[in-house]
């Protein structure tokens, strides 16, 4: 079977995920349903989710940076085909998710994290992500644990039209 059709069933399904299911799973667009799983991944093999909770150990400041190329791009458009039939047809829904930092900030959530949280547009976006997250694991007063990685969809007819989740923890 196809990798990317594989990883869209897993996002279409029931959470598969670490810890209990996210409230708004059924809701989420598939960027963010995709970052709370590959994130939850990262932290879970990092030994870093209390087993109740599902949440980070307390006590810790974890931060998440993901890279992207295309942001939310598949979400903007959904939500922009919403609009063919007048303002008043509009998703709230999807609207929600027109910004590139909602899908990293339902993984947060989802797991607790209470560092910094934020994307960054890179070519290399994976290179560029653990970049960024060392610059904050250098600083004393910052986090000592940072999730960092890649996070795309590219819309279709993309050239590099493959879904890309991977993450990977950091510390200091």
């Amino acid at each position: 079977m196809n990798p990317d059709r594989e990883l869209e069933k897993k996002l279409e399904g029931p959470y598969v995920g670490p810890g209990p299911a996210p409230k708004r799973w059924g809701r989420m667009d598939a960027m963010s349903r995709l970052a709370v799983l590959y994130v939850g991944q990262a932290l879970q093999t990092a030994g870093l989710l209390e087993k109740e909770t599902g949440k980070v150990v307390k006590d810790k400041i974890v931060g998440l940076v993901a890279g992207t190329q295309y942001g939310c791009l598949v979400t903007d458009l959904d939500f922009i085909e919403t609009l063919n039939e007048g303002i008043a047809m509009a998703s709230p829904l999807l609207f929600s998710y027109t910004l590139p930092n909602t899908a990293l900030a339902e993984a947060a959530t989802q797991f607790g994290l209470t560092g910094p949280v934020y994307a960054i547009f890179n070519e290399h976006a994976y290179e560029e992500a653990q970049k960024e997250a060392q610059r904050w694991l250098l600083d004393k007063l910052g986090p000592n644990i940072m999730v960092a990685g890649e996070l795309d969809i590219p819309p279709d007819g993309m050239e590099s039209g493959h879904l890309k989740a991977k993450f990977i923890v950091l510390q200091t």
